[in-house]
Order: C-alpha cells, then sequence, then structure tokens
C-alpha cells in the first residue's frame, strides 16, 4: 500500500505539541497526515476543542480559509500549502505542524513545465491496467473527500 511520505511524516506528537502551544488556534489536517487519527482523537478527548478541528482537502482548506474569523491556523499538510492559504486569507497566522514537511517532489512541478507537457502532449504517464484497478478506490475516496474544481 502506498502513501504520500511527507503526510505520513506528519505525526501525532507533534500535532499534540503544536496543539498546547497554540490553544486558541484552529486546525486544518490534511487526510493523509499520519496525525489525522490524533487529531481527532484530541478533539474527542476534550484536549482540543472539537469545532476547532477540521479534515481536510487541500481545496477544503482553501475555502476554509476564505471564510474562518480565527487569528491564527495550525496546518497538517505539505508546506507548499502555505502560500495558498496566505494568499487566501492574509489577515489569518498560517503555522505548519510540521515545518519539515516539505515534498522535493511536488516543487518539481513548475508552470513551465505543465505547460510544455500540455503543449507537447509529453511525459504522460501510462499505468498497466492492474495497477488501475487497485488505485482506483483510493482515488475515487480522495474525490469525494474534496470538492472538484476546489484547488485540489
Amino acid at each position: 500500500a502506498g502513501e504520500c511520505h511527507v503526510h505520513a511524516g506528519i505525526n501525532g506528537n507533534e500535532l499534540a505539541a503544536q496543539a498546547r502551544s497554540h490553544p486558541d488556534a484552529e486546525l486544518y489536517v490534511h487526510p493523509e497526515c499520519g496525525c489525522a487519527t490524533s487529531a481527532l482523537y484530541l478533539a474527542g478527548e476534550g484536549a482540543f476543542p472539537a469545532d476547532r478541528v477540521k479534515i481536510l482537502s487541500t481545496g477544503g482548506m482553501l475555502d476554509a480559509a476564505r471564510v474562518s474569523h480565527a487569528k491564527q491556523v495550525l496546518v497538517a499538510t505539505e508546506v507548499g500549502m502555505l502560500h495558498q492559504l496566505r494568499r487566501a486569507a492574509p489577515g489569518v497566522d498560517f503555522q505548519a505542524v510540521n515545518d519539515r514537511a516539505s515534498c522535493r517532489y511536488m516543487k518539481m512541478i513548475t508552470p513551465a513545465a505543465l505547460l510544455r507537457c500540455l503543449l507537447e502532449g509529453a511525459d504522460e504517464v501510462v499505468v498497466d491496467r492492474p495497477t488501475a484497478d487497485r488505485a482506483r478506490a483510493s482515488v475515487q475516496r480522495m474525490i469525494e473527500i474534496g470538492q472538484p474544481g476546489g484547488g485540489e
């Protein structure tokens, strides 16, 4: 079973420490994060107010940021998301749960590289049928969690 190494590396201990250090913050957690269960546990145990814990896709995080009244939000996902959140809600202090949660592979995707792929039809990824069949349920679940067209 595959997983995102960046999300898997954001753990419950870091989340709990950040929650204790920022008791008034909201918490946005990507569902693939290793700390998602810990976030729900903290909310369930009353260690962090349940109404401030949000398990969200990246598009959901942007939507929530645009309407948030929070002064501070702890974010458990890849740190590149902080830039988009800060642009969406400049008055909110967005902080990473783990400031080392950076994906070098995502950083390789640039607008110029994407444009080249689209114009030239280059770098197409072909997945064999058995692999596609095994991955389909996970991809469909990600689509269900997110909102198509919402920035995912």
